[in-house]
């Protein structure tokens, strides 16, 4: 899905949308909207915030590619 708020100053992000950034030096940022007393995080975002969680985790990193490159191979295939 496309957000399609683009500017030339940015892409902004709606209050309830959740994103995982990642800059052109390597880092990154997790943006979450801020939520209500008694509100939850959806599913979707709490997968961005799991994700963003085991990125220290060297053997997720390296299952991550590798699934990658698999499914990279498997879409050249067809």
């Amino acid at each position: 899905m496309v957000n399609e708020a683009h500017t030339d100053h940015g892409t902004v992000l709606r209050p309830d949308q959740a994103a995982f950034v990642v800059n052109a030096d390597g880092s990154y940022s997790l943006l979450l909207p801020d939520l209500a007393e008694g509100e939850v995080y959806s599913a979707a975002q709490m997968l961005v915030v799991a994700f963003a969680a085991r990125l220290e985790d060297e053997d997720f990193l390296a299952d991550m590619v590798e699934f990658l490159g698999d499914l990279h191979a498997e879409r050249r295939g067809h």
